[in-house]
C-alpha cells in the first residue's frame, strides 16, 4: 500500500529526535490511556527521543497535564505540552479593543480557565455579546437545534467568533462528540468570522519548534488521529506524520469480520480519498 503501516515507534524511532503527540485519540481516549501508551512514552524518553505533546483540547496546557496525570501519565513522561486553549488564553490576551469585553462563553466550567484574568463580562447568548469564544470540548450538552438559532442571531449581529478547539469530533471512550469545530464551520457557512486556534494552523506547529529548539524539521515526526487537523498540520509545515488509525477514523478502516483490526484495502481507499497523507499508519500507539 502506498502508506507503509508500521508496527510501533521503534520501527521509525531512529529517523528522528523529536515527536509531536497529539494526546485525545493517541495518548488517551479522554477517560482512560491507551493500553500501550504509558510504556510508548517510557521508551521514547529512554531513547532519548524529545516528545512535546500537542492537543487541541479548549484547556490550558497546565489543565491538559493535570487531567493526564490523574490517568497515570506523569509530566516525567514527556518534555513539553502545547494546547489550543493555551493559544487561545494568549490570544484573548492580545485582543482588539475593537472585540470589547462581552463574550458569549459556549463551553463548560472545566474548561473556563481558559477565560480567567482576561477582565471579561460572561454573557449568556448573542444578545448581549460582543464576541464568541466557541470552546466546546466534545462533551457540551445544549442542544444542537438552540445553539444552532443563538449562532445565526450571532451570525445576523455581526459577531467575531474565536474557536479554541478546531477539532471537528472527539472520541469520549467509545462515543463520538461534536466539537467546536463543527459549530464553528457551521458559523462560518451562516456568513460568520472566525479566528482558529490550533491544530492544522502553523503557530501551534511553531511554539512546538521552539520548545523543542529545533530547527531541522526532517529529523521531527507527528502521530495523530485526525486528516482534518493532525494530518493536515504536519503536511502544511512540512515534517514526516504517523496516522493513528485506532482514532476518529477507525470504524472506517476496521475489517468487518474481525474488527478489532484494521482492513489495508479500506486503509488505502480512505488514504486516496483525502488530500493531506500520512507518512506512515499505526495501528495503536505503542512502541
Amino acid at each position: 500500500m502506498s502508506v507503509p503501516l508500521i508496527n510501533g515507534l521503534s520501527d521509525i524511532a531512529d529517523r528522528y529526535d523529536s515527536f509531536i503527540l497529539d494526546i485525545f485519540g493517541v495518548i488517551h481516549d479522554g477517560i482512560r490511556p491507551f493500553p500501550g501508551t504509558y510504556d510508548c512514552l517510557s521508551q521514547l524518553q529512554n531513547a532519548g527521543k524529545q516528545v512535546c505533546l500537542l492537543s487541541n483540547s479548549p484547556r490550558r496546557a497546565e489543565g491538559a497535564a493535570a487531567q493526564m496525570e490523574a490517568m497515570g501519565l506523569p509530566p516525567a513522561l514527556y518534555n513539553h505540552i502545547v494546547t489550543s486553549g493555551e493559544a487561545t488564553y494568549e490570544a484573548l490576551h492580545h485582543r482588539s479593543p475593537e472585540m470589547g469585553d462581552d463574550c458569549w462563553f459556549i463551553g463548560t466550567s472545566m474548561i473556563n480557565e481558559i477565560v480567567r484574568g482576561h477582565n471579561l463580562n460572561l454573557v449568556d447568548g448573542p444578545e448581549e455579546a460582543s464576541f464568541i469564544l466557541n470552546a466546546i470540548p466534545g462533551t457540551e450538552s445544549r442542544t444542537v437545534d438552540e445553539l444552532k438559532r443563538q449562532l445565526a442571531m450571532a451570525a445576523d449581529k455581526g459577531l467575531s467568533m474565536i474557536c479554541a478547539n478546531p477539532d471537528l469530533v472527539v472520541n469520549i471512550g467509545n462515543t463520538q462528540h461534536e466539537c467546536a469545530g463543527t459549530f464553528a464551520k457551521i458559523y462560518e457557512e451562516m456568513g460568520g468570522t472566525v479566528s482558529y486556534y490550533g491544530k492544522p494552523y502553523a503557530p501551534v506547529y511553531e511554539r512546538c519548534l521552539e520548545l523543542l529548539d529545533m530547527s531541522d524539521k526532517d529529523r521531527i515526526c507527528a502521530v495523530g488521529d485526525s486528516f482534518h487537523t493532525d494530518i493536515a498540520g504536519a503536511n502544511a509545515f512540512g515534517i514526516d506524520c504517523v496516522m493513528n488509525l485506532v482514532g476518529i477514523h477507525w470504524e472506517e478502516i476496521q475489517m468487518d469480520h474481525a474488527p478489532d483490526e484494521a482492513d489495508l484495502d479500506k486503509l488505502r481507499e480512505v488514504v486516496e480519498a483525502q488530500p493531506h497523507k500520512p507518512t506512515y499508519a499505526l495501528a495503536g500507539f505503542t512502541w
